[in-house]
């Protein structure tokens, strides 16, 4: 159990599902840093909010059910091609220090950063390819697992570039096939981070109280807020958060 107030953790669910309904745009990953920089243990910050994404990825693809976007061939043989990397990632995590692997969250957040700042992904497919780039589907799909694992990410940050400028989906469908994959691809991260005892149920818990009302509640503001504008905004905070992150991380290994 960790020593924070469960308040707090509330408070830091919230913020987690506010900006994922909000922007779609790396909600999940600010929890790590955050409850990193609130002092608990490497472990436990990276683990503690991966179950979280499972039952968010199943509500957002039953969401989609009725709007043909989900590419259920691809969603599915991403998660063949990349749970063992999944896998090996979440094992990798017993024998990797906790400041490398908040360093290499740091990375992940920064690059999360520059993605939605470069507007890379509100980039509209002009028109539909005839034909899917899904060959490309077995070559990548294990790197996209073996960082999911690794960062106990829920990985649809890196499967909507991935759907949208490797494959070739538009966004939406981007966003909707990979919702489906996450759904498939979370619980075997989750499963073997919960063996290593890298997540707290407890803090999971309190977070989950305050996720999923905020999501809700983000989603709902975003209908009527101009998101492009505020994503950039909210990309720019991502690379500062991740800069100071990283730093942080590194100082902490330099001799007092």
């Amino acid at each position: 159990m960790t020593s924070l107030p469960w308040s707090i953790e509330v408070v830091v669910g919230s913020g987690m599902g506010f900006c994922s309904g909000l922007f779609g745009l790396g909600g999940s990953s600010i929890g790590t840093p955050i409850l990193r920089l609130l002092g608990l243990p490497a472990l436990i910050a990276l683990a503690s909010p991966l179950p979280l994404t499972l039952p968010s990825a199943i509500g957002g693809a039953i969401a989609y059910r009725n709007t043909h976007l989900i590419h259920w061939r691809i969603a599915v043989s991403t998660s063949l091609w990349g749970s063992p990397g999944v896998i090996a990632g979440s094992l990798l995590t017993k024998f990797l220090h906790g400041t490398v692997l908040m360093l290499f969250t740091a990375l992940f957040i920064l690059g999360v950063g520059m993605y939605g700042l470069s507007g890379l992904r509100n980039r509209a497919t002009p028109e539909p390819r005839a034909k899917l780039n899904e060959r490309i589907v077995p070559y990548w799909s294990p790197l996209v697992g073996l960082i999911n694992g690794l960062l106990a990410n829920g990985g649809g940050l890196l499967l909507v570039p991935f759907y949208q400028l490797g494959i070739g989906l538009e966004l939406r469908a981007a966003l909707a096939t990979s919702l489906a994959t996450v759904a498939l691809m979370a619980l075997p991260s989750t499963i073997v981070h919960t063996a290593l005892g890298h997540i707290d149920w407890v803090l999971t818990g309190w977070l989950a109280i305050g996720v999923f009302p905020f999501t809700y509640l983000g989603s709902q503001l975003a209908l009527h807020l101009p998101t492009p504008i505020l994503t950039r905004l909210y990309s720019l905070f991502l690379i500062a958060l991740a800069l100071y992150f990283g730093y942080i991380e590194i100082t902490s290994l330099l001799p007092k």
